[in-house]
């Protein structure tokens, strides 16, 4: 789930929103800025009345962070870049301030690596058929999807491109809340381009796909992801927030196997909360008790972001 603390809304938002009342959008931004909340579908749940706005501001922002996504080489380029400004002493380095912050390392560069790793051939595309990989995201973001495509459309040149679609449409991406929209290589007629123009009918549509897990009823992509859950052998929480609420919806004490091995970053947690989030995960799971136990199920290492964390474990 997005947590949207100290939410702003830009001007560009503003421009683009002229005909979908701004008093409405100035109405939800005071409220969820002084309700001092930390998710914001908690606080839609709350306020009904204001979901729709909230909804329209959400998919802009998803909209907007697409236009700015880099990846890979382009995103360590940058980093390096503005910290090496930054070092020299640049008050506002190549627009500082107006890059989104770097935290962490690119592990879709480093998972898709791995995915790839001994293909040879022109035609050596990844076979995803064997379901030994899957992901469940509570985001409505597209950029892992995008990724992959570019990513593979790029390397194997010669392979047609209904070719690369058919390999990462075996590969499960389920969106447990629902996603934007669909990217064209997804769904030709109903897809939208990844970074499109952003306009007042596009915000309507996208924002029309999102759902807070406070409506979310049982859905083929839910009932697939507790079925996945069941049969996995391991399990990585990536940037997640361990939510009571996201645990709950996907059953995961009744669902996952007693064998299954559990790992999980938690950065900038402190030691207690890291205790708390271990003793929700495993308490259901039969260990043994031993020094091993702290870091048998739960791997949630303070400074261990999700590059780390599969580098050390995947």
């Amino acid at each position: 789930m997005n947590d949207y603390t100290g939410y702003g809304i830009p001007s560009q938002l503003e421009r683009t929103a002229r005909d979908a009342k701004l008093q409405e959008i100035e109405k939800f931004k005071d409220a969820f800025n002084k309700s001092r909340i930390k998710s914001i579908d908690s606080f839609m749940a709350i306020n009904p009345k204001l979901a729709p706005i909230g909804k329209y501001i959400i998919a802009f922002e998803i909209l907007r962070a697409e236009g700015k996504s880099l990846f890979g080489e382009e995103a360590k380029l940058e980093q390096e870049m503005l910290e090496f400004e930054k070092s020299q002493g640049a008050s506002n380095p190549a627009g500082w301030l107006s890059h989104p912050l770097f935290k962490g390392e690119d592990w879709y560069f480093y998972l898709y690596n791995r995915l790839i790793e001994g293909l040879v051939g022109k035609n050596a595309l990844p076979d995803f058929s064997n379901g030994n990989l899957a992901f469940i995201t509570f985001n409505y973001d597209r950029s892992l999807e995008h990724f992959l495509y570019e990513s593979l459309s790029n390397l194997f040149t010669e392979v047609p491109e209904p070719d690369v679609s058919k390999c990462l449409k075996k590969l499960k991406i389920l969106h447990v809340y629902g996603q934007i929209a669909p990217l064209k290589w997804q769904d030709p007629k109903q897809g939208i381009d990844y970074r499109p123009q952003i306009s007042e009918t596009l915000l309507q549509k996208t924002a029309a796909n999102i759902k807070t897990i406070y409506e979310q009823e049982e859905s083929p992509e839910l009932n697939e992801a507790k079925q996945l859950l069941a049969q996995a052998k391991q399990i990585f929480f990536l940037g997640f927030g361990y939510a009571e609420e996201n645990l709950e919806i996907l059953k995961l004490p009744d669902r996952t196997k007693k064998t299954t091995w559990i790992y999980g970053t938690a950065f900038g947690v402190e030691v207690r909360e890291k205790y708390d989030i271990r003793s929700r995960i495993i308490q259901w799971l039969p260990v043994e008790s031993s020094d091993q136990v702290e870091v048998g199920y739960l791997k949630s290492t303070e400074n261990m972001d999700c590059l780390k964390l599969l580098r050390n474990y995947l």
